[in-house]
């Protein structure tokens, strides 16, 4: 879905391929950039992501740091970025909540 990602690891930044990210791993969102894996956001600043592959809606949604019910709809989940979603505006920090088919693009593609 994303050829590499900007991630935190043993205490400094570097691009990794996406596919050698796990749950846990600290990633840096920008504007252009495709989303490598589902992410909690943890910091973010103006943020907004074009999330139209999942949820249908067409134009890009402005991310929050609020957390959400655990059964909220994909397109009610502010605080979340998706893999497969595009960055339109911004930056954010988020913290890898799944990778390949644990992901909701996974997910879709699996049925």
């Amino acid at each position: 879905l994303s050829p590499c990602a900007q991630v935190l690891r043993d205490g400094r930044r570097r691009s990794l391929p996406a596919e050698e990210l796990v749950p846990g791993d600290i990633v840096f969102l920008a504007a252009g950039d495709r989303v490598p894996a589902d992410l909690r956001l943890v910091e973010l600043r103006s943020l907004r992501v074009e999330e139209a592959a999942l949820t249908g809606e067409s134009v890009p949604v402005e991310k929050a740091l609020n957390a959400v019910a655990p059964d909220a709809l994909v397109g009610d989940r502010a605080c979340m970025a998706f893999a497969g979603t595009l960055v339109t505006y911004g930056h954010g920090v988020g913290v890898v909540t799944a990778t390949g088919l644990a992901t909701e693009i996974g997910r879709i593609s699996a049925l």
